[in-house]
C-alpha cells in the first residue's frame, strides 16, 4: 500500500495482468501477493493473557540466561568427581527454589531434587537410584558417566531469542514468552473482515427451510474459518440477487473493512450480479476465474485499502476458495502473506488424477497416515467438509499413484 493509501501498482507478466482470465493457480496467487506487498500491518500491545491465536510482530528474547544458575537434572546427590566412589557425609539437602548458595569440600554430598541448585563447585550428580543411603552416610555404586548438571546458560544465553516474530501464538509460545519475564506483548493487530451471502435460495440455517431452499451455511462457515485464520469479523449479513442492494451492502463496508469476502453470484448465471456490481463501485479487477477446481470462478479485486474476494457459492468450491485466496490476504496483514501457502509433503492413500485444471481435493488421513479424499459427490456436498484435514494438489494433467509423495496445503 502506498502513501496515498492505494495499493501500489507493480509490472507483471503477460499472464498476470489484472482481468486476465483462467488464471494458473501460481498466477493468481502471485497477483495478491502483489497487491499485499505494500500493507503495512498494524500493530498493537496486548496482555500475554490475551495473546492466544494472535500473531506476534517482534523477537522475544531471554532476559537471563537459562538456567540462570547450575541446577540438577534428577533426583539425587550432588558430588565430587574427585572422591569417586568412596562413602561420603550428606550435609543438607537442596529442594527446587532453595537458595542453596553451597560449597562442597572432600568428603560431603548434598542430596538435591530435579531442578534444584546445585553447590557451585559440584561436578555430577548421582541418580537416586545409584545410590543407598545409610543415616548421614551416602554409598555410591557407580559415578555417572556425566554431570547430571544443567550449567548456566545451556538451554540458551541472555538475548537469544526464544520466539521470533510472526509466530502464531499457543500454549507452548506462551510458556516461552512467561518463562522470559513477559506480561504484554506487541502483536499485529486482527484485519477486519465483511462476509456477504447472497443467493434468492439462501435461507436462514436455523429456519423452516422448503425443498427448493438452500440453508446459509456458508456464512458462517467463513465466519469460523476467518476467524480461526486470524482475522476479526466485523459483519456478516445476507443480500438477495439485487443489483441495488448488493451495492449498497458492500458499499457500506468497504470503508470499514480490510477485506470483503462475497459468497455466490461470480459464476455465469442470469442473477450472478457481483461482477458488475464490484464494477460500478470502481473495485479495481485483479482476476476472475482461476484454472482450479473446485472455486474457478473466483473474484479478486480491490478498492483503495480493502481488498475484495468474491467467493463462489458450493460450499466446497467456498471453503477451498477461503483457503487458497482469503487465508494469504489475512496473512499479508498479519505480517507474512506466505505464512500458510507453502504445500508439505505426505504419502498419497490413493490414485489422484487430473485433467486440465490444477485441482485441490479435500482430503484427510486415513488409519496408515496416507492422504485420501473425503467422501464427496461434489463441490455441492459440504458433507465432505466436515471431515477435511488437508487440500491434497494435483498439478493439472497429472496422476499421482498411491504411496507416490503429494503435495497439501492444511486447512
Amino acid at each position: 500500500m502506498n502513501a496515498t493509501g492505494n495499493y501500489a501498482t507493480h509490472e507483471m507478466d503477460s499472464c498476470c495482468q489484472p482481468n486476465s482470465t483462467h488464471l494458473a493457480y501460481a498466477d493468481a496467487l502471485q497477483v495478491l501477493d502483489h497487491c499485499c506487498r505494500d500493507v503495512s500491518p498494524k500493530i498493537e500491545t496486548i496482555p500475554l493473557t490475551a495473546a492466544v491465536h494472535r500473531v506476534l510482530a517482534q523477537d522475544v528474547v531471554l532476559d537471563r540466561d537459562e538456567p540462570p544458575l547450575a541446577r540438577s537434572a534428577m533426583d539425587g546427590f550432588a558430588v565430587l568427581n574427585g572422591d569417586g566412589v568412596s562413602p561420603r557425609e550428606i550435609v543438607a539437602v537442596n529442594y527446587a527454589g532453595d537458595v542453596g548458595e553451597l560449597i562442597l569440600i572432600p568428603g560431603q554430598a548434598i542430596k538435591v531434587m530435579t531442578g534444584a541448585s546445585v553447590p557451585t563447585n559440584a561436578d555430577a550428580v548421582v541418580m537416586v537410584e545409584h545410590c543407598q543411603v545409610q543415616g548421614a552416610q551416602l554409598n555410591i555404586d557407580a559415578m555417572p558417566s556425566k554431570s547430571n548438571i544443567r550449567q548456566v546458560g545451556e538451554l540458551a544465553s541472555r538475548g537469544a531469542v526464544a520466539v521470533k516474530a510472526s509466530q502464531m501464538i499457543g500454549g507452548p509460545e506462551l510458556a516461552a514468552l512467561a518463562s522470559c519475564g513477559v506480561d504484554a506483548i506487541d502483536v499485529y493487530q486482527r484485519p477486519r473482515v465483511a462476509i456477504i451471502s447472497t443467493g434468492n435460495e439462501v435461507v436462514p440455517y436455523a429456519g423452516v427451510v422448503r425443498s427448493h431452499q438452500t440453508r446459509d451455511s456458508n456464512r458462517i462457515m467463513l465466519e469460523a474459518q476467518l476467524t480461526q485464520y486470524g482475522a476479526r469479523v466485523i459483519s456478516t449479513q445476507h443480500v438477495a440477487d439485487d443489483v441495488e442492494l448488493l451495492s449498497a451492502a458492500i458499499n457500506s463496508v468497504m470503508s470499514l473493512a480490510d477485506l470483503v469476502v462475497t459468497v455466490g453470484g461470480v459464476s455465469m448465471g442470469d442473477k450472478d450480479y457481483l461482477p458488475q456490481v464490484f464494477k460500478q463501485l470502481k473495485v479495481e479487477q485483479l482476476f476472475h476465474k482461476v484454472a482450479i477446481r473446485p472455486a474457478k470462478p473466483i473474484w479478486a479485486g480491490h478498492h483503495n485499502q480493502t481488498m475484495v474476494i468474491g467467493l463462489p457459492g458450493n460450499p466446497v468450491s467456498s471453503f477451498v476458495g477461503a483457503v487458497l485466496f482469503v487465508r494469504p490476504i489475512i496473512d499479508a496483514w498479519l505480517g507474512d502473506f506466505s505464512r500458510r501457502t507453502t504445500p508439505r509433503l505426505a504419502i498419497a492413500g490413493v490414485q489422484f488424477q487430473s485433467k486440465a485444471r490444477h485441482d485441490f481435493v479435500v482430503s484427510c488421513f486415513d488409519a496408515e497416515s496416507k492422504i485420501v479424499p473425503t467422501h464427496s459427490s461434489g463441490s455441492a456436498d459440504w458433507r465432505s467438509l466436515a471431515t477435511a484435514q488437508q487440500l491434497a494438489l494435483i498439478p493439472p494433467n497429472s496422476i499421482i499413484s498411491s504411496d507416490d509423495l503429494i503435495e497439501v496445503i492444511p486447512v
